[in-house]
């Protein structure tokens, strides 16, 4: 654990870097190519939360077997060059010399009231951390706390509080690190203007929990245990990780111009490369997150992925302008609301404009339309700039993508990597070159779209106001 940080180079003739990017429902070990980060196989696993004892936490054994496993499997095919780390956020682990000294925490575990309230009367004010108070363990102070609270003696143990990717890179390598894009990600623990800690950490936490300070690209070797589990060559590069939504907001970094970004997945991240930190509103899920150069970046967000699943209950199927306009004939929009505290809207009504639609088709259509307009909102809050670069999984939803360039008024492009966020994660490694945007999309062409908007907005509005 006290192994001084190695800060390692690719080679010119290394061929595969490997990405472990460790989604909320799922994990994936990608292969890139690197001289253009073309994907070469990915493996994918679906993983459950753990309800307990002692409280719901993420299944680390499980998902270290899949690791090892398909580190193994690409080793043994291919051959990897260097390997990079990228997880979802808000997810930590206290640890001791070796192993954790109590399970990682699910975010979305209600944290008990008294010890909540506890927690909002020490945390700092928005105005410095640009992190809003959100529910359950989404701010990582309020999971450090209820850990502190409810387990004294396991946390008076703990060597470290490592942060998920550096906790992965921690089991590989040896090396404890933290790391800014992910104490960035509404954590309360970070000044996003300052580029240091807030004063919860050695004021209510002990500086000594948290490893020296990385870049999310350095790298320390995989030593003699990982090599062990996973078959990769003793000293591969391991990098110390970076936050997913920064990882996919990476490749745009040196694009001309103030852009946005739609980072999708479970959530739906939206940033404003370039953006002011002056618009933030910490009531509706407004924060600023820091890039890999550790700049605060104007966010907005909503669970996205999460809501559309819910939305259509896992019906697919094709459809056109024609279902989008018999959403808005008929009236059967989705509400924003079914997940409480996060959003634009985040005491929304839930429900639907009007009647709930019948046949999968129409749910599709509706789940659709809400993407749109959820995005939609989140990007007049943070500002669009000059155009918007949709990414990830709501690349592939086409009909999403045009009714969001409908209603914005301005250029939206695809990002053409199928690999997310593993794409800006393998960057970290070579040289962070810039993406070419294709052609912009064309706007889908739907008779009173925007006057159904302003009609969602202030029924989203009136909603979320009364349910405060």
């Amino acid at each position: 654990m006290k192994a001084a940080l190695w800060c390692i180079h690719l080679m010119a003739d290394q061929r595969h870097i490997a990405v472990f990017d460790a989604g909320k429902t799922s994990c994936k070990l990608v292969l890139l190519n690197d001289e253009n980060y073309a994907e070469v196989e990915v493996l994918r696993q679906e993983f459950s939360v753990l309800q307990g004892p002692p409280y719901p936490h993420l299944d680390i054994d499980a998902m270290w077997s899949f690791l090892c496993d398909s580190l193994a499997i690409f080793e043994t095919k291919y051959g990897i060059d260097a390997l990079a780390i990228t997880t979802h956020a808000c997810t930590a682990g206290l640890v001791g010399a070796d192993e954790l000294v109590l399970p990682i925490l699910d975010y979305e575990y209600e944290i008990p009231p008294e010890v909540a309230t506890k927690y909002d009367d020490l945390r700092p004010a928005f105005e410095k951390t640009f992190s809003p108070r959100m529910p359950g363990g989404l701010n990582l102070g309020a999971q450090l706390h209820f850990l502190r609270a409810k387990f004294p003696k396991e946390y008076a143990s703990a060597a470290l509080y490592l942060t998920f990717p550096q906790y992965w890179s921690w089991r590989l390598t040896g090396v404890a690190r933290s790391e800014r894009t992910f104490l960035g990600a509404h954590s309360d623990l970070w000044l996003p203007k300052q580029g240091t800690y807030s004063s919860l950490v050695g004021g209510e936490f002990p500086k000594k929990l948290f490893a020296p300070m990385s870049l999310a690209g350095d790298t320390a070797p995989a030593n003699e245990i990982a090599a062990k589990a996973t078959s990769l060559k003793l000293g591969t590069p391991v990098t110390s990780g970076i936050h997913d939504s920064n990882a996919s907001l990476l490749p745009w970094l040196d694009t001309d111009g103030a852009m946005s970004v739609v980072s999708s997945g479970t959530w739906a991240i939206v940033m404003s490369v370039g953006g002011t930190l002056d618009r933030l509103d910490p009531a509706r899920d407004m924060l600023a997150n820091v890039d890999a150069r550790g700049r605060a970046v104007p966010t907005a967000k909503f669970m996205g992925g999460r809501e559309y699943q819910m939305l259509t209950g896992g019906a697919v199927g094709e459809i056109s302008v024609s279902n989008i306009e018999a959403v808005i004939a008929n009236d059967t929009c989705p509400l924003p609301g079914r997940i409480s505290g996060v959003g634009p809207f985040p005491s929304g009504p839930g429900g639907w404009t009007g009647f709930s639609p019948e046949t999968d088709q129409a749910k599709i259509a509706g789940a659709t339309l809400y993407l749109a307009l959820m995005s939609d909102t989140c990007l007049s809050l943070v500002g669009t700039g000059d155009r918007v670069v949709i990414e990830g999984p709501f690349a592939k939803n086409t009909t999403y993508a045009q009714l969001l360039t409908a209603l914005i008024g301005c250029p939206v492009h695809l990002s053409t990597d199928t690999t997310g966020t593993a794409t800006g994660a393998a960057m970290l490694l070579g040289s962070a070159r810039p993406r070419v945007l294709g052609p912009p999309l064309e706007p889908m062409k739907i008779e009173g779209l925007s006057a159904f908007r302003d009609r969602w907005r202030k029924l989203s509005a009136a909603g979320s106001a009364l349910r405060k």
